[in-house]
């Protein structure tokens, strides 16, 4: 009886990893047709935004745009958090759906340098300038107004920083080029993957899953009639806006009072930088305590990750390549940010000492 037993249960064992072996073939041979199907779609976006010859001769771009975003959706690159002290007397809102204008720069050169200037004209202005040149990533901030003060991390000075911030500026242009190119830059590999067919009322689109290094992960949205990009959807940490206020003395108020403000906008990966404005130039040890509690508090809470969208509209031919002159940035039926294009350079004569920020 325990022979049979055995065998019994050997037999079963065998009958399982049949099923099982069928089960993986199957699943190869589905992915396998996902990939191919994927692998014909992405051929034809190409085709559609210029052609492989005109994509492959881009070697440099430059883009120019004017923007809008809700203060609330914290700063570009998502996640982290947004702290805003207000100092009693003067005016302006601590409204966290204030809506902040500015200017956006971007400039490409191929294989490796990338840079985005992000200069804010309302609410808290600064000039923000983040990217890479080859493995070096940068990031600075600039205050556009009199009397602010501002004090960001150098990714030079900490390996894990450096690390976090190259990885988030090539997630970010990895995202913004499926848009502009069909692909994604040299030195950051992707795979693409058939994830079927969306349907709305103003149309359908072709659902591209695509996956790259670190984890990363987007879906790519094309319109079945143009071929062209819609949209590209990520999952990323929620920013917070942490509101607190102070009468000039330095001890807490009341939220909503009306002052110059004092912005600690995080970067989402433990390292906020800071900045300072109004009066007084400086902040009290009171302030300080008050503004490290308020940090240390809504560190201690773990994000919320949610699904936030990249609209890409209204493509027009520049030298042969069809780019978008509306870019845009939601979480799911809120826009939060609107670029309206302005200008885009193909292989513009960048100068040299482009891409040296943050070298010095």
């Amino acid at each position: 009886m325990r022979t049979r037993h055995t065998a019994d249960s050997w037999m079963g064992v065998m009958a399982l990893a049949t099923i099982v072996a069928a089960y993986v073939v199957a699943t190869a041979a589905a992915q396998a047709q996902a990939d191919q199907k994927a692998a014909a779609v992405m051929s034809d976006v190409r085709k559609a935004l210029g052609g492989e010859q005109k994509l492959a001769g881009v070697k440099a771009l430059s883009l120019r745009a004017d923007y809008r975003r809700e203060v609330g959706a914290g700063m570009p690159g998502g996640g982290g958090t947004m702290m805003i002290i207000r100092s009693g007397g003067g005016a302006g809102s601590a409204d966290g759906g204030t809506q902040q204008t500015g200017k956006i720069e971007i400039d490409l050169e191929l294989p490796d340098k990338y840079l985005r200037s992000d200069v804010g004209s309302a609410a808290f202005g600064m000039t923000r300038t983040e990217g890479f040149e080859g493995t070096r990533p940068f990031v600075e901030m600039v205050p556009n107004s009199p009397g602010m003060r501002v004090m960001a991390d150098n990714p030079a000075q900490d390996p894990a920083r450096a690390k976090a911030a190259l990885k988030r500026s090539n997630v970010e242009l990895a995202r913004l080029m499926l848009g502009l190119t069909g692909s994604t830059q040299p030195g950051f590999a992707v795979t693409y993957a058939y994830g079927g067919e969306a349907e709305s009322p103003d149309g359908k689109a072709h659902i591209i899953d695509v996956n790259g290094p670190e984890d990363f992960k987007a879906r790519l949205f094309i319109d079945t009639q143009t071929n062209l990009p819609l949209m590209v959807s990520f999952i990323e940490a929620e920013p917070r806006m942490v509101m607190r206020t102070m009468t000039r003395d330095g001890k807490p108020g009341q939220r909503g009072a009306q002052g110059a403000p004092v912005v600690v906008p995080g970067d989402g990966r433990g390292h906020p930088p800071s900045v300072a404005t109004g009066t007084p130039p400086s902040l009290t040890p009171e302030q300080q305590a008050e503004l490290d509690k308020a940090r240390a508090e809504s560190e201690a809470t773990p994000p919320k990750m949610i699904e936030y969208r990249l609209f890409f509209s209204d493509y027009e031919k520049v030298d042969g390549i069809a780019l978008p002159r509306r870019i845009a940035r939601g979480t799911g039926g809120k826009t939060t940010e609107e670029w309206d294009v302005t200008s885009y350079k193909v292989n513009p004569p960048l100068k040299a000492d482009r891409f040296k920020v943050g070298s010095h």
